[in-house]
């Protein structure tokens, strides 16, 4: 068993790309599924009633007002989504050929630009990065070179990296960060905390504290691991790996598990200057 693990790691390390858009697609597959499924939030009173959000994000021009209203339209929109699940599974399946992949990944990325406003309220991180490698991964195959290809590795892995970093300062100048109280006063909400988990942050300050301040300092150290050729680069990973696996458990963000994963390779890739674009 675990040597098929170590297998399927090392697979995906030497093909950066096409692990990325995979495990990114998941996210959007889970993503589309999720809303198609939630048609709550979209009817009249819901988080996205339409009569409310149009107006959160106001239209630039008279006919982009009319393409939004179109795709506000229920039987749309989930043909929409529809067929970005079509799009993502294309992605997922063993499909190799880089028109087809190029394609797919274009439609994931433009059909969430028309979405966005229509899922205003119940977006989150994970929606930015999985357009992010989407869009990276896209404009990679339809240069139709190796070297295209690595060139949107390489900013998937980038920009990963500077994902860590800046969201480790910006927690920087934040008291309950710094003193090592944040943890628990998410745990305590509603939105994003878990009954379970804040009564032990609260029976054990000093773990909670320490627990705090290892998020912060490797989110903030993170750039670092790309020194040295990424020597310890892997250990890095996973333990952001796990942080993930942590929020999606306690936190109820398991997609972020699946968007961020995805650029882990490409992370990896760009410390060590190695592995296949394709």
């Amino acid at each position: 068993m675990l040597s098929r693990l170590r297998k399927a790691v090392d697979t995906a390390c030497a093909r950066p790309l096409s692990t990325a858009e995979r495990l990114s697609a998941a996210t959007h597959l889970l993503s589309s599924l999720e809303y198609m499924v939630r048609k709550v939030d979209r009817e009249p009173g819901g988080l996205n009633d339409w009569t409310h959000t149009r107006a959160q994000v106001p239209a630039k021009t008279r006919v982009m007002g009319k393409v939004r209203d179109f795709i506000a339209r229920e039987a749309v929109t989930q043909t929409i989504h529809g067929t970005r699940a079509v799009a993502a599974a294309v992605l997922i399946s063993p499909v190799r050929n880089n028109t087809v992949r190029m394609a797919a990944n274009a439609y994931l990325s433009a059909s969430q630009v028309l979405v966005y406003p229509r899922h205003l309220f119940g977006t989150d991180g994970s929606d930015q990065v999985s357009f992010l490698v989407q869009t990276a991964a896209a404009l990679g195959r339809a240069g139709g070179t190796d070297a295209s290809r690595r060139a949107a590795v390489q900013f998937i892995g980038a920009q990963t990296v500077l994902s860590y970093g800046a969201s480790g300062w910006a927690k920087l100048p934040g008291d309950a960060w710094r003193s090592g109280d944040a943890l628990v006063k998410i745990m305590r909400t509603q939105t994003y905390g878990d009954e379970w988990f804040f009564k032990q942050l609260s029976r054990y300050p000093a773990a909670s504290r320490a627990l705090c301040h290892a998020v912060l300092a490797l989110e903030c150290g993170f750039p670092l691991l790309l020194l040295g050729r990424g020597r310890y680069i892997d250990a890095g990973l996973a333990a952001m790996g796990s942080f993930h696996l942590a929020n999606a458990r306690f936190m109820g963000l398991s997609r972020f598990v699946w968007a961020f994963v995805s650029t882990y390779p490409s992370v990896r890739a760009l410390a060590r200057g190695t592995g296949e674009a394709a």
